[in-house]
């Protein structure tokens, strides 16, 4: 029997429950040997880089941070999703990939450390000829840009995965496939540091507290988006009665003209209603044909738009560092309850949140907003691995 260190940490490394299922393909591939195999699998993930909080504020360069391996080299450590490091005052999540380490590279008397400390610690020497292998298996792997990444599933295997929390973070789950990004977990990064910070800033005009907590509220609300998609929706909910009930075109569309009315809701109201209608059906014909919607279902709500975004904007304000990690833990699970009262299935809630998007974004041109919705859907309803497939609708 062979008792060498080697042979230990090869035995633990079998035992080790890896994070997620890329740490399980670079054990695999660490096992074997395969250092080709194990650079494959860098090349088509997202690797992360810890640098000083102060110098990712300040806008500029930044130092990558260096450790030494094993062997007692010193190297430049990146880590990846599943080994992320716990929350630090000082230092924050940088978000990189291997092609642009091989191109960017500081000096080559550093080699680069993968995951140190953990069983799947794997040194490789920088050198150009060394950084020029790493090139190739961006190639081999069909690794482009960040924004050329397919939509995938990536689930913390030792994160929530039952309960509450878990049924809470799966309703944000459509914009963490869509992002690429792990959905169950409320960590001290969404995505990257500056990047999540630049979000919340043009994108939500948010750079304080008091600025993300009124965003949330709103959320929480279902009111950060327009009114009118969701009363002419309960219209039609109040018409059908029961789940499931059909209502005849002309009736919505009279009954909305009528309660408009009785409201003494503005004249130019009633065409944009009527107009939206129109959007609505022909959505929903566009759902039932590529599988959103069963063949006679229906959207009840576009409240899943805004829980399913507040989910998300919970982890964006906790990785931006703009609130607490129990405040955000806190929403997330008021955001799945909130979804639990105005949703009846994962399907259903999909389907709401598809709507809620495509109203918002989409001028009926089935383009981009459409698939960053279709694809997600379809990967959440697919894959063995989905929440929407292990956790149940409660």
């Amino acid at each position: 029997m062979d008792s060498t260190p080697r042979a230990a940490a090869r035995a633990y490394a079998r035992s080790w429950e890896p994070a997620t299922r890329i740490e399980r393909e670079l054990r695999s591939a660490a096992l074997d040997g395969d250092r080709d195999a194990f650079l494959r699998v860098l090349a088509g993930c997202d690797l992360f880089l810890y640098v000083p909080k102060e110098q990712a504020d300040g806008g500029g360069s930044v130092r990558w941070g260096t450790c030494r391996d094993r062997a007692g080299h010193w190297c430049v450590a990146v880590r990846t999703a599943g080994e992320r490091l716990p929350r630090r005052e000082g230092a924050v999540a940088q978000r990189t990939s291997l092609r642009a380490m091989a191109e960017l590279w500081p000096d080559a008397r550093f080699a680069l450390c993968v995951n140190p400390g953990t069983p799947t610690e794997t040194t490789f020497p920088a050198r150009a000829r060394h950084r020029r292998r790493w090139l190739r298996a961006v190639r081999a792997a069909g690794a482009g840009e960040r924004a050329d990444r397919p939509v995938a599933l990536l689930t913390k295997y030792d994160g929530p995965r039952a309960g509450l929390l878990a049924q809470a973070l799966a309703c944000g789950a459509p914009l963490a496939v869509r992002n690429g990004v792990l959905w169950n977990e409320i960590g001290d990064v969404y995505d990257d540091y500056v990047l999540d910070a630049r979000l919340l800033r043009e994108s939500w005009g948010t750079t304080t507290h008091a600025e993300w907590r009124f965003q949330m509220d709103a959320l929480l609300q279902a009111r950060n988006g327009p009114g009118e998609p969701e009363f002419v929706l309960e219209v039609r909910r109040r018409l059908a009665g029961e789940p499931g009930a059909r209502v005849p075109l002309d009736l919505w569309r009279s009954t909305c003209a009528d309660v408009l009315g009785d409201l003494g809701a503005p004249d130019a109201l009633g065409p944009a209603i009527q107009d939206l209608i129109g959007r609505i059906v022909r959505y929903e014909a566009r759902f039932r044909a590529d599988g959103l919607l069963p063949p006679d279902g229906y959207v009840r709500s576009t409240a899943a738009y805004d829980y399913g975004r507040a989910v998300n904007f919970a982890r964006w304000g906790l990785s931006a560092r703009l609130c607490a990690g129990a405040e955000a833990r806190d929403a997330v699970l008021r955001a799945g309850a909130l979804a639990g009262t105005r949703h009846t299935s994962w399907e259903d809630f999909s389907a709401g949140y598809a709507l809620g998007r495509v109203l918002r974004f989409d001028t009926e041109e089935f383009g981009t907003w459409y698939e960053n919705v279709l694809e997600p859907h379809r990967v959440l309803t697919r894959d063995p691995e989905s929440p929407w497939l292990t956790l149940p609708w409660e």
